[in-house]
């Protein structure tokens, strides 16, 4: 098996200043507005559990969003629970409420201080310093988005040079629209309606509980527990695995994700991306331990020199983190089949793909009939329809195939087969084996 490494992050959204029970609804809370703008978004962060009310029973939508509480929310979307030392702020006093919570933020990167020593948790936050704290979640900050331009927003001169690159990134990613007058204001605060509206943009379901899911999806997903299948379904959008799903194991099956996967939880048990799953990128992030992301054959050959790994250097430092691809070189993926077959031994071995181009009449392979003395019969067939894929051909001692002719050209696409083989001696059959193999079309395949 080839190994990469990379990482991977998720998110998602929650509301509270001091720990109160769970509300049904946001209509649960006396000052919210079912006729305000934002009040889709806020019903759906309650019912989700995720946004909360004061110590008084009020979510206060109008209300200026505060550093401690913006980090708040950011561990419990993501179910961050790793503490660190943070001594080094002098204003983050361990009687406050939110102490934990700024150890927690300061260990999952999302918060880094002021520079001075500070981290004024009880200060608003400002609109630059939350998109930096969202785009730092979502892995946003890097070099896919320094290009965006942001000459189309009339005050874009007024971000912060320490700011830029991550409202760059929100913007790029299309999070990031400006007000109504087509303003940043990126150093005006943020409201919690204004902060619950972003987030719902962003994430439009959360998975809380162990399970199975089917069922495709349209927007961003994230998971931030453990023991999830996903299977049979399409993400459009980015898949977010949290850091609450810890240690635990989390399965893909057959899952396409049109964005990117990113990873902040899931331990070396691992991740699983199995039957054909495929996406676009693939971040590992997970900062709180190791983990490894398994890639099978089939979801190997689906994102074959297509997708984008990527580590980040704190997840770097569990050496055990890494991402593993089926090594699709032929001489590995091989299947050993000397085989007994009616008291004799089948001297005969098979590639367990077969590789052709789009209108394409000729498949690579490696068929070879290692015997002295035995004659061999192939023929392949689909699963699907039964369909020959190749006319029956015989294989002399010795003899090694290196491509096979297609009864006829196919579209993009895998197409599980059965080959069957037959020894005959002195045109007698004395023996079968059948083996899974697929034939695999592509536009391209790597020279």
């Amino acid at each position: 098996m080839k190994r990469i490494l990379s990482l991977l992050l998720g998110l998602t959204l929650c509301f509270s200043l001091v720990s109160t029970a769970f509300a049904a609804s946001a209509s649960d809370f006396r000052d919210y507005k079912r006729n305000a703008w934002y009040s889709e978004s806020m019903d759906a962060a309650v019912k989700n559990g995720l946004l909360r009310g004061d110590d008084q029973g009020l979510l206060r939508p109008d209300g200026n969003l505060t550093r401690a509480e913006m980090a708040a929310i950011m561990n419990r979307a993501f179910g961050a629970y790793q503490t660190t030392d943070i001594s080094q702020f002098r204003d983050v006093q361990s009687n406050k409420w939110y102490y934990d919570d700024m150890r927690k933020a300061v260990h999952m990167g999302t918060y880094a201080g002021n520079g001075n020593g500070t981290m004024t948790p009880d200060n608003p936050i400002s609109r630059e310093e939350a998109m930096a704290v969202v785009a730092r979640a979502l892995q946003l900050y890097n070099n896919d988005y320094s290009g965006t331009d942001l000459s189309g927003f009339p005050d874009h001169a007024s971000v912060s040079n320490w700011a830029v690159p991550y409202v760059k990134a929100m913007v790029g990613a299309d999070y990031i629209h400006g007000n109504p007058q087509r303003q940043l204001t990126p150093r005006a605060n943020i409201t919690r309606a204004e902060f619950s509206q972003i987030f719902y943009n962003i994430i439009k379901e959360y998975i809380t509980d162990g399970g199975e899911y089917t069922g495709n999806r349209n927007g961003n997903l994230l998971v931030r527990t453990s023991d999830v299948t996903l299977k049979d379904m399409t993400i459009n959008g980015d898949l977010l695995i949290g850091c609450g799903a810890a240690d635990g194991v989390i399965t893909l099956n057959h899952v396409t994700v049109t964005g990117r996967v990113i990873v902040w939880g899931g331990g070396t048990n691992a991740v699983f991306m199995n039957g054909g799953t495929n996406m676009k990128s693939l971040i590992v992030c997970r900062v709180d331990g190791p983990v490894k992301v398994i890639f099978d054959k089939d979801s190997t050959a689906a994102v074959k020199d297509k997708i984008k790994v990527s580590i980040t250097e704190r997840a770097k430092a569990f050496p055990e983190t890494e991402v593993i691809f089926y090594n699709q070189d032929f001489s590995s993926i091989i299947d050993e089949l000397n085989k007994l077959v009616t008291g004799s031994e089948m001297h005969v071995s098979m590639d367990a793909d077969l590789f052709a181009l789009v209108d394409g009449t000729d498949a690579n392979c490696r068929i070879s009939n290692d015997s002295a003395k035995d004659v061999y019969r192939v023929e392949i067939v689909r699963k699907d329809n039964g369909e020959a894929i190749t006319e029956s051909f015989q294989l002399e001692p010795g003899q090694v195939l290196g491509t096979v002719h297609l009864k006829s050209a196919l579209p993009l696409g895998n197409y599980p087969c059965t080959a069957t083989i037959t020894r005959l001696e002195n045109n007698a059959e004395t023996g079968t084996l059948k083996l899974d193999v697929t034939l695999r079309i592509a536009y391209l395949w790597a020279q």
